[in-house]
């Protein structure tokens, strides 16, 4: 435990970080009433009373993590957002209503899905500002980008479906979406101008359209998925084979992409004898670039905060813990905004990093074989292990597959991310240029697949739970921060006394 947490200073940070972005995501979603401030006031000033007459050297380190709790708190409690005329949530029911608002985001091409951020509502009885994302899907949906300013005219809004699907409430990094307009249609009034969202949007269609011209379906969206995490439909018969051998992860951004493009990187940098220096003026412009082009999810967001974070220290030659580091930008995502707290993308990102640092190695080293099948497999249990509950309320199914499936997979993953995002590159500049590369990538996604099938096919491969209770991810939360404690407190004792 000490080498993932490291010195007393890197405890402490732990504590207050991981205090504040705890208390500021249980504010947030228990949406406690104003007096319960004043009750952690109260327990806050107990602990320093308690910590004065028992540990008084601990005072200090107790003060600060009271006040990360306090503030924590008070951060996720001016989050909430009560349903109300201001909101589209206080606007659900079946009747006629417009609402104007500016798309955030979009698929490619007429007929999609976008989420729109509404602005002004009308019906019989309203006629107002309203705040929140809507959901518009169907045929009525002309294409649209970031940025536009669109009219929404819809026969009602109902609440968005908690059943595990693509329209879910607990659909990866479908944040902050409030309502689905039902039979919506919808019109652009106006088109926006130059934004780094459109920009994005713009550098995706570049590279669907370079994709789509090379390959087939469904292995251009397989191919889009794993080089860049760009979300591209897929059909029944593709995704429920992934999701069943616990390989869906492969199609969207993820932390573990990040780290292998940071890589890829460094490999680069030491073919060439790069100075530290020059290697992170390299790699953190590639890394940013590879985050925004993916969509900017929680998972790569915290990913790239703790890798930027750790190349800044290896400038210095200072060592970073990852322990502080996952607190750290724990605590400031959820500081930025407490909502992520409901994400299953940041749920799963920060549960699964957690389990892996705390469970790989030790499985790994429990485990005969050749390293090279060995290590995947283990990284795979360990965060399967932490994100169960998540992956079963998010996907309806938990994969009793996924670490075989994974040890196979995972080590051709480089090589079909640099394949399938050069050739991308490459042939969004000029299609001969890429070709070959995107056939190579087009390949390895086609074996995941016929891989996925064999896998799910297995008895026993996937469990289907359907709805999974909240209350069991509350008891595997408290399950989890009672194991770390338990474990940095053993630590702590068994550790010499010099």
């Amino acid at each position: 435990m000490s080498r993932l947490v490291g010195s007393s200073a890197g405890r402490r940070a732990s504590a207050i970080w991981g205090a504040f972005a705890l208390s500021c995501g249980v504010a947030y979603e228990a949406s406690p009433p104003d007096s319960a401030i004043l009750v952690l006031a109260c327990l806050g000033a107990a602990a320093l009373l308690i910590c004065v007459s028992v540990a008084p050297r601990r005072l200090v380190t107790v003060a600060m993590v009271t006040v990360a709790i306090v503030l924590g708190a008070l951060r996720g409690l001016s989050a909430v957002i009560v349903p109300g005329p201001g909101t589209l949530s206080g606007h659900l029911g079946t009747r006629p209503l417009v609402i104007v608002g500016y798309v955030r985001s979009a698929d490619p091409g007429p007929g999609s899905t976008a989420i729109v951020d509404a602005a002004h509502l009308s019906d019989a009885d309203t006629d107002g500002h309203v705040s929140g994302g809507v959901l518009v899907s169907g045929p009525l949906v002309p294409a649209v980008l970031p940025g536009d300013e669109v009219e929404i005219d819809a026969s009602g809004l109902r609440p968005l479906d908690r059943r595990p699907g693509a329209d879910s409430a607990q659909t990866l990094e479908r944040g902050d979406v409030e309502a689905l307009a039902v039979s919506p249609q919808v019109f652009v009034l106006l088109a926006g101008g130059p934004s780094l969202p459109r920009a994005i949007a713009w550098a995706q269609g570049q590279l669907r359209t370079a994709v789509d011209r090379a390959l087939p379906e469904p292995a251009a969206a397989l191919t889009l998925g794993i080089a860049f995490g760009i979300h591209e439909p897929l059909t029944a018969g593709v995704r429920a084979p992934l999701q069943d051998a616990g390989l869906i992860h492969i199609v969207v951004i993820s932390g573990l992409k990040v780290v292998l493009i940071i890589g890829l990187v460094g490999a680069i940098a030491r073919a060439f004898e790069w100075s530290r220096r020059r290697t992170l003026v390299v790699s953190l412009p590639t890394v940013a670039v590879y985050v925004l082009i993916s969509g900017a999810g929680p998972a790569a967001i915290r990913s790239a905060l703790m890798a930027g974070a750790a190349m800044l220290a290896a400038t210095g030659a200072r060592r970073t813990n990852p322990i502080p580091m996952l607190a750290l930008a724990a605590a400031l995502m959820l500081g930025l905004g407490p909502n992520l707290i409901e994400d299953p993308g940041f749920q799963l990102s920060f549960l699964g990093t957690a389990g892996i640092l705390l469970l790989a190695a030790p499985i790994a080293r429990r485990i005969p074989g050749p390293r090279v099948a060995i290590e995947p497999f283990a990284v795979t249990v360990a965060a399967q292990v932490a994100t169960i509950p998540i992956m079963a309320g998010t996907f309806g199914v938990i994969s009793m597959a996924g670490p075989v499936a994974n040890a196979l997979v995972l080590p051709m993953l480089p090589v079909m991310i640099v394949t399938g995002a050069t050739g991308a590159i490459l042939s969004a500049l000029s299609p001969v240029l890429g070709w070959a590369l995107l056939q190579l990538a087009g390949t390895g996604a086609s074996a995941v697949t016929a891989l996925a099938s064999g896998m799910a096919a297995v008895p026993g491969a996937a469990i289907q739970v359907g709805n999974w209770p909240p209350a069991w991810s509350t008891a595997e939360a408290v399950g989890v921060v009672t194991a770390l404690a338990t474990v940095a407190l053993m630590t702590r004792r068994s550790a010499p006394i010099r």
